[in-house]
């Protein structure tokens, strides 16, 4: 199965299953269906709102906004998911491994009609024959789109999120880490189960952690990370 092979930040290669282009077609097609019967069930409505002149204009424009911001909206909402891509299981995700932000959902979807010109054959031809399977706005954001048939939450068990009232975090420094940088550790563990590269991988991403929030430990590499994203999860939980 093809990958894309991805040296981040810190200095670790991890490797993602781009997304096909049946399943980003997929995707696209269903979510246009969704779009349709929004759009259906509006127009059936609108003539039951009563509205006339200009400010049936604003009102018919303010209920067809989600419609022309779509795929902005719910991938700002949804990690980097549409409808469309939670039902073929792929979504959106920076070339670093982590999460998007708004900036990079707002110039995916600037950028869409670009790609969609004509008939979606530019964006086409860039996904097929890009190194890591981006369109025009998927460059322009830093973004690609990958498969998430394999839930992360598979690899984590319970112990990760449900915590008992004896349960003290052994690194209360953790809450410096951000939210994406969690992500990306737990995208990490998760990608480098059973490879040959996790030893080197886990490594140098365990320094990294142990550098930014100055920890002295000897404890097994991934042990140690998933000790982080334990207690990055408690935390989250009990902060408030």
């Amino acid at each position: 199965m093809e990958s894309i092979d991805i040296l981040t930040c810190q200095h670790v290669t991890i490797q993602y299953e781009p997304a096909s282009i049946g399943s980003r077609m997929g995707a696209l097609l269903l979510d246009y269906l969704f779009m349709g019967i929004y759009i259906y069930i509006i127009s059936a409505l609108y003539p039951l709102l009563f509205v006339s002149g200009d400010f049936a204009a604003i009102v018919y424009t303010i209920t067809f906004l989600p419609v022309m911001c779509y795929s902005f909206i719910f991938e700002s909402f949804f990690g980097g998911k549409t409808l469309g891509k939670m039902i073929a299981k792929i979504r959106v995700t920076n070339i670093d491994g982590s999460i998007p932000g708004t900036g990079a959902y707002f110039l995916r979807w600037i950028l869409k009609p670009v790609d969609m010109f004509p008939g979606g054959g530019i964006g086409t031809l860039f996904i097929v024959f890009s190194s890591r399977h981006q369109r025009l706005g998927d460059m322009a954001a830093g973004t690609t789109v990958v498969r998430t048939n394999m839930s992360l939450s598979s690899y984590l068990d319970e112990d990760f999120y449900v915590f008992d009232e004896n349960y003290t975090p052994t690194f209360k420094d953790v809450t410096q880490l951000t939210e994406g940088q969690i992500t990306f550790i737990t995208n990490t563990l998760f990608l480098t189960r059973g490879k040959g590269i996790a030893a080197k991988s886990l490594f140098e991403l365990a320094n990294k952690v142990k550098s930014t929030l100055e920890i002295d430990s000897h404890v097994n590499d991934r042990r140690f990370l998933e000790t982080i994203v334990r207690d990055y999860n408690y935390y989250a939980v009990y902060r408030n």
